[in-house]
């Protein structure tokens, strides 16, 4: 028995037509097939291609035949499952929407045969070092993998060597999308400060890994959110003598009690400290730059408040930084009586104009809860004024519970020392950014979750809709880092969504009376998953199209007929779809 015949490690699960969807689709799965079959050679990883060509087009070769393919392999098999368009057209939108790629993937996930089985796409390129990992075989059940992905330019040399095409992505980045949001990528891989942003274009700093994108305030200025911790890169500066300087205030995540912000450099030298009770700044005297970026590390302690309608912790807004010192050039309203409640207030009225809904977030403290239990225990305003229930006759029923870490374990799960209401609804912070291209987990979990919901919509939200139902089965998030990448070979605007192209996706999306699933009420699914600690499962049992014989051809062609793969069966045979 070959390599190529042994059973595989890892099933990668994708989807196509030959319509030259995004612009020169054969031109980038020909790259992506290139790439995946030359490193899976290199690093010896057993694997099996799976490409769900779904509704394929009549008047067009079908993809196995329109891609070239290597004489060998090697320990790499490709398998192409059709889904024909008498499936395709029982959808209520299938004139306007030729490829359901949530369903399709479900498809090829439900038919793997290997114990891990990752969901992609066919413009991903992988860095050899991501697949150098998963050749070691380092994958465990009840995990799922995420990982940041990098866009890059079209044109990715096809024919190129697996080293030429990599390298091409490494010095052609156009942006990068990570948990916290979506940047631009300047060419040496730094990001890009945004059009309208905290420091001015030109300064010599970026904002790197824990900041959230920039934010406009309303009246020309903009901010930016801060969490935990965040990274900035300093690369050239106007003068050695002048400090980089923060002005920000606290967020509402402060909570009522002060905070505080660090600045230490890359060795963990603290080099400026600030106690945050209001409107603040922070002055980090810097070392002279030798031909070397110089990094710092913002730190806050602190704060940790879980907010209502947002998974993130907002502990500070920065609203400026630059070199040199100068006067706070905004009203200071939070060192004014009641200017923490102003700013809480400013956030509420942001998520009522978002979506129209609010619940209340609020620290522990012990005074308050005391008042508050033994108003519960009296019954209420009337119970207390009749006297019916004596704060000696019960104990109230916990409602909230206090979840007491350090600053160093907290997580987006578990902040610092807070407390939310029961039932305010807040979803968990997932790296859900670009999970369509990149979501691996073992095939028995997949199955679990019978996979992605397979609703009559475009795939807009439905892969994030899947990993918060992972999360909430127990499947551990677990986010792959650097040097592990995935890039990403960009498409036509207005193809997929992208920051740029957006409003014409949406446009588009509109004119061809084509639902999705918007970013509302994936939120609302997503918070309903974490009141109740319970992962929303929407398919049946036959997900995937598992009743149904569709035709399989396993590369290179084989000429014998066989019985096809049911219920994650799968063979290495070709196999007809029935008529009907």
């Amino acid at each position: 028995m070959n390599m190529r015949e042994s059973n595989p490690y890892l099933s990668i699960v994708v989807t196509a037509r030959n319509d030259d969807h995004g612009g020169s689709l054969l031109r980038r799965m020909q790259t992506f097939v290139n790439c995946w079959i030359g490193q899976a050679k290199r690093h010896g990883l057993r694997s099996e291609l799976i490409v769900v060509e779904w509704n394929p087009p009549q008047d067009r070769p079908p993809l196995r035949e329109a891609l070239s393919w290597p004489a060998d392999l090697g320990p790499c098999t490709v398998r192409f499952v059709e889904v024909p368009p008498e499936m395709h057209l029982r959808h209520r939108h299938a004139k306007a929407l030729p490829l359901y790629q949530m369903i399709a993937k479900n498809v090829g996930i439900r038919r793997a045969r290997a114990p891990f089985v990752l969901a992609t796409n066919i413009d991903i390129l992988f860095s050899d070092e991501l697949v150098s990992y998963l050749a070691q075989g380092p994958l465990q059940a009840n995990r799922m993998y995420r990982i940041d992905r990098l866009d890059v330019a079209t044109d990715v040399p096809v024919d190129g060597s697996v080293d030429a095409q990599l390298r091409y992505c490494e010095s052609h980045l156009i942006r990068c999308n990570t948990r916290d949001g979506t940047f631009s990528l300047m060419p040496d891989g730094r990001r890009a400060l945004e059009k309208l942003d905290i420091a001015p274009a030109g300064c010599g700093v970026s904002f790197g890994a824990g900041w959230f994108p920039a934010e406009s305030d309303g009246v020309g200025g903009a901010f930016r959110w801060l969490g935990n911790d965040a990274e900035v890169t300093v690369w050239q500066r106007p003068d050695a003598s002048e400090p980089l300087t923060f002005e920000f205030e606290p967020g509402p995540s402060a909570g009522n009690e002060p905070m505080t912000v660090q600045a230490a450099d890359a060795a963990g030298k603290v080099l400026a400290e600030s106690i945050v009770t209001g409107r603040s700044q922070l002055s980090v005297p810097l070392p002279e730059l030798q031909n070397a970026d110089v990094s710092l590390h913002l730190h806050v302690t602190g704060g940790g408040l879980p907010i209502s309608h947002d998974p993130r912790i907002l502990n500070l807004r920065i609203l400026r930084c630059g070199w040199g010192t100068w006067a706070c050039s905004l009203p200071v309203v939070t060192k004014l009586p009641g200017g923490e409640l102003w700013m809480r207030l400013m956030h509420a009225i942001r998520c009522l104009a978002q979506d129209g809904t609010l619940s209340i977030v609020f620290p522990e403290r012990s005074r308050l809860r005391r008042i508050t239990r033994a108003y519960v225990n009296a019954g209420g305003l009337t119970g207390a004024l009749l006297r019916r229930n004596p704060p000696s006759s019960g104990r109230i029923v916990e409602t909230a519970t206090a979840k007491m870490t350090s600053p160093e374990t907290a997580t987006p799960d578990d902040p610092v020392a807070s407390v939310t209401v029961a039932g305010a609804p807040r979803p968990a912070f997932l790296h859900t950014n670009g999970c369509g291209d990149f979501t691996l987990m073992a095939r028995e979990n997949w199955f679990d979750l019978r996979g992605y919901p397979e609703f009559d919509l475009f795939s807009m939200n439905l892969d994030s809709v899947l990993c918060h139902s992972a999360h909430h089965a127990g499947f551990r998030e677990e986010i792959l880092r650097e040097p592990l990448r995935i890039y990403h070979i960009e498409h036509g605007t207005g193809s997929g969504w992208t920051p740029e192209g957006q409003a014409q996706l949406f446009q588009r999306l509109r004119a061809r009376g084509i639902p999705w699933l918007d970013c509302a009420d994936f939120v609302a699914m997503a918070e309903q998953m974490r009141r109740f600690g319970s992962p929303l499962i929407f398919n049946r049992e036959n997900w995937g199209f598992a009743e149904v014989e569709l035709r399989e051809t396993t590369l290179p062609a084989c000429s014998s007929i066989a019985a096809p793969s049911r219920c994650g069966r799968s063979q290495s045979v070709t196999s007809v779809y029935p008529p009907e």
